[in-house]
């Protein structure tokens, strides 16, 4: 398995902006028309997703994340990080240039 690369905390990540989606109670289920698959988020994940329609750090979106959850930053970066990091290899969030 190769090791994902380390997301730093200027760096700029946004969702996929043609991603088909729709909310579900408090769950967001997407489709990738591309790849011809349904994702299904849990309520964690989904205001990720929420949280990446617009541009954010990845600094930023773990600093927005521990105001609302009660989670310690090191296990937040961490669990993020992983769920980024396959959000990325499905190619439902892309990364843009760090300032």
């Amino acid at each position: 398995m190769e090791k994902q690369p380390f997301i730093t905390d200027g760096q700029m990540l946004q969702r996929q902006p043609d991603m088909v989606f729709s909310h579900i109670d408090d769950e967001v289920v997407m489709m990738s028309i591309e790849a011809g698959e349904y994702y299904g988020l849990n309520p964690v994940a989904s205001r990720i997703w929420e949280l990446l329609e617009k541009p954010h750090t990845f600094g930023r979106l773990i600093d927005l994340l521990m105001l609302e959850f009660d989670i310690d930053e090191a296990t937040c970066q961490n669990d993020v990080m992983n769920f980024l990091h396959q959000l990325m290899d499905k190619g439902l969030v892309i990364t843009m240039n760090e300032n």
